[in-house]
């Protein structure tokens, strides 16, 4: 028989998944949706002689680090062993995983609600009202890398990373679902556990409009990206086997 506690886990773990989904129909928009390009900007290149410019970007670049950094040790600091065992000690651990999502989802959707645009210096533009094709380009682009994010979430056990599945399994005195996957793919998980990096690096840096803020953005996820995300020469084998064998699998039908 489950416990109350059981039960309102899993409430914890649904309400976790649906505002996931919420900040994620969010974030798509806050990073792919293209932006208007200015009629006056300046060129990275032409700072000496504007520096008035420069001085206005210096408060919204400062906050939207905060922003940045409040993420990355939120996302850092609960996928930690430590965290982990506090989860254990306390009875929780069916519930660590929704409420890293939570608490992330709820960091990222604190950053997109407080973003400050540096629009007064800006790299470079692509003016995509101009010209429909740009427009196109632009957005198929960034629904094709969306895809596959989305794909390889589905592909990596989304109910699992989101936390329904351990909650689920808590209420049917299951083992954890990680003790049901494979050795290599429990240690590909313990170096990733968001798919396609490059899908994700082509939504920040394919961009019409790259203002100061917005390559603080790219600059610093991209390094988060490459420094969490550390797989090693067995989690690629395991990749690469696996690709084969679903390759296999096709033929065969």
């Amino acid at each position: 028989m489950a416990s109350v506690k059981q039960y309102v886990v899993l409430l914890l773990a649904v309400v976790s998944f649906i505002y996931t989904l919420y900040v994620v129909t969010h974030l798509v928009k806050f990073l792919s949706a293209p932006r208007k390009t200015s009629k006056i900007y300046t060129w990275v290149f032409n700072l000496l002689d504007n520096k008035s410019r420069l001085e206005t970007a210096y408060g919204p670049m400062v906050f939207n680090t905060l922003y940045l950094i409040l993420f990355i040790f939120q996302h850092s600091f609960m996928k930690s062993s430590w965290a982990k065992k506090v989860f254990q000690s306390i009875g929780l651990a069916s519930a660590e995983r929704a409420i890293y999502s939570l608490t992330s989802s709820f960091c990222l959707h604190y950053l997109m609600k407080n973003w400050i645009t540096a629009s007064s210096i800006i790299l470079w533009q692509v003016d995509v009202d101009a010209y429909k094709w740009l427009w196109w380009s632009f957005v198929l682009l960034h629904a094709f890398a969306w895809m596959i994010i989305c794909g390889g979430s589905m592909i990596m056990d989304l109910p699992e990373i989101i936390g329904i599945k351990q909650a689920y399994y808590d209420i049917k005195s299951y083992a954890q679902p990680l003790a049901y996957k494979s050795f290599e793919l429990r240690h590909l998980f313990s170096h990733v556990r968001h798919p396609s990096f490059v899908g994700l690096t082509v939504i920040l840096w394919a961009t019409n409009l790259m203002t100061l803020d917005r390559l603080l953005l790219a600059v610093m996820l991209t390094a988060y990206m490459y420094f969490a995300w550390s797989t090693d020469h067995s989690d690629l084998i395991y990749q690469k086997c696996q690709l084969q064998r679903k390759k296999e699998e096709l033929k065969s039908h």
